[in-house]
């Protein structure tokens, strides 16, 4: 009587050969996840900025986000305005790569988040009036240096979760680049200022 099996060694070089499969493949699978929340970041930005300008258009500014020196209005709030009475965006965007991990402390009617329990942020956004960029030098230098003569700004925190210079609401110096490895440090800033 003759079985035909296989046998251990075969067994395992076949689980060898599946597992190296797998290692190759699910590094890329990431990468190609991480590659495609960036594409749809860069999109919600394009559109929000198309929102912005539009809103900017019909109101002589940007949405308003706070007084200088006031507590800040909310991206959140900010952003809402170009949703009703006119919908300039049919919805505020959360930000793909921002949660619960980068909550931070928010009043009611004050919010950078879109739901109540505050784990979706919104990009972040400002303006030159709430950074009161008009009489403060420095600021306006770094303002200029980082985002051009742009009046309004907006940041996803990009791919590493965390925003570049937490220290400056405005001196955002490092940009996220793929080509650094896609989960690089850097952020990614939309603004009036060319290619921003």
């Amino acid at each position: 009587m003759n079985h035909k099996a296989f046998t251990l060694i075969e067994l395992l070089v076949v689980v060898a050969i599946i597992a190296i499969l797998a290692a190759i493949a699910v590094p890329n699978f990431l990468e190609a996840q991480t590659r495609a929340k960036v594409a749809r970041v860069r999109a919600d930005l394009r559109t929000i900025a198309t929102g912005i300008e539009s809103y900017a258009v019909d109101n002589n500014r940007p949405p308003f986000d706070g007084l200088p020196g006031s507590d800040h209005y909310g991206w959140v709030n900010a952003q809402q305005v170009m949703t009703t009475p006119v919908a300039y965006l049919t919805s505020v965007l959360a930000d793909v790569f921002q949660d619960r991990r980068l909550a931070e402390a928010t009043r009611p009617g004050h919010t950078n988040f879109l739901n109540g329990p505050g784990n979706t942020h919104s990009f972040d956004y400002g303006t030159t009036q709430w950074h009161n960029i008009a009489n403060d030098a420095s600021a306006r230098a770094d303002w200029v240096r980082n985002l051009g003569n742009s009046s309004w700004k907006l940041v996803s925190c990009g791919p590493d979760r965390s925003f570049s210079d937490p220290g400056s609401y405005y001196g955002f110096r490092e940009l996220y680049d793929p080509t650094n490895g896609t989960i690089s440090a850097g952020d990614l800033v939309r603004s009036q200022k060319a290619g921003g």
